[in-house]
């Protein structure tokens, strides 16, 4: 998968802690253009969960989460990952306007 940017949504292999076993999970790209074109084939991603009673107080909720090609509602969570490009199971949608900015306010006030 080649064509991947900032602010896609795309369905990842998360590694169980215990085991080599995978589960599918969804995530955000956050990594800019330049980032994602890196020799290493390493992408930053945000994950992503639809256990939304779970959020903390600096998490924000998806508004537009049928539009990114999400099953749940959902909400970004405070994890931020470096992945591998071929840990990308598929792409699912790219984020809104309203949710691109959400998602930047929650970086800005976490990092």
């Amino acid at each position: 998968m080649t064509n991947i940017l900032k602010y896609d949504i795309v369905i990842v292999r998360f590694p169980f802690a215990s085991s080599l076993k995978y589960k599918a999970r969804p995530a955000v790209i956050i990594s800019s253009k330049q980032y994602n074109s890196n020799k290493r084939e390493t992408l930053l991603i945000m994950a992503i969960s639809s256990a939304t009673s779970n959020k903390l107080d600096f998490e924000a909720i998806l508004e537009n989460w049928q539009d990114s090609g999400l099953e749940k509602a959902s909400v970004f969570k405070a994890s931020i990952a470096t992945i591998e490009r071929d840990f990308i199971i598929t792409k699912v949608g790219s984020l809104s306007v309203r949710d691109k900015e959400n998602l930047d306010k929650m970086i800005d006030n976490i990092c």
